[in-house]
């Protein structure tokens, strides 16, 4: 079925999803944050995991090509058009955050400094979230823990890797499970105007952590 924005059941159909929106949510207790972090040394089978508070990527959702002076700044990449959501999961693949609406042209890290989650109080002193190589490894304002760049020399090196490859890699089975879920929405161009497709992709989040929740 295609997804359109011209189409008020449409309309109804997503905005009573974002009704829901409160289900994306960062771990409101001391005791959730530990299940997450406890998850996370599961994930990654090292102790040295264990204050990691999340995983964070971004994934690009093909739309049709925009209109006007400003339709060539959401050609990604790979030369489709596209809006980027951000997300950081849990290790169940839960988002905790979401933020969409960035053109596809626009790098990862600039995505991230613009984001409210850069400058918020989460992960709490002592915690980082995982991020892969396209981001950049940080203390402050947002502690992100990456990979060691490549060529990686040493063992050790190597093995911080393979960890760090098992724990983050989380957030893009999320990634995944969503788009299998909605492949309508996510394996083809969404034929909405683009300032709608935000909208689609949040309920698509929210129904996405509901689902898990009713395994």
């Amino acid at each position: 079925v295609a997804v359109t924005s011209k189409c008020p059941v449409w309309d109804n159909k997503v905005d009573l999803i974002l009704s829901c929106l409160k289900v994306i949510h960062l771990p409101k207790t001391p005791e959730d944050l530990v299940a997450v972090t406890h998850g996370f040394v599961g994930l990654a089978r090292h102790h040295a995991f264990g204050k990691a508070a999340g995983a964070i990527d971004g994934c690009h959702v093909r739309i049709k090509p925009p209109s006007g002076p400003d339709g060539h700044c959401y050609r990604d990449r790979k030369l489709f058009s596209s809006i980027i959501l951000q997300a950081v999961c849990d290790h169940q693949g839960r988002f905790l955050d979401t933020y969409v609406g960035w053109p596809g042209s626009v790098h990862d890290s600039r995505v991230l400094r613009n984001s409210p989650l850069y400058r918020s109080p989460y992960p709490p002193p002592g915690h980082f979230i995982l991020a892969d190589g396209g981001y950049p490894c940080l203390q402050h304002p947002l502690p992100l823990l990456t990979p060691y760049k490549r060529p990686v020399r040493g063992v050790g090196a190597q093995r911080f890797n393979w960890h760090h490859s098992r724990a983050r890699s989380i957030i893009e089975r999320a990634f995944g499970m969503m788009k299998t879920r909605f492949r309508a929405i996510f394996l083809q161009a969404l034929e909405v105007h683009h300032t709608f497709v935000p909208h689609v992709i949040t309920a698509c989040a929210i129904l996405h952590i509901l689902l898990l929740w009713g395994r």
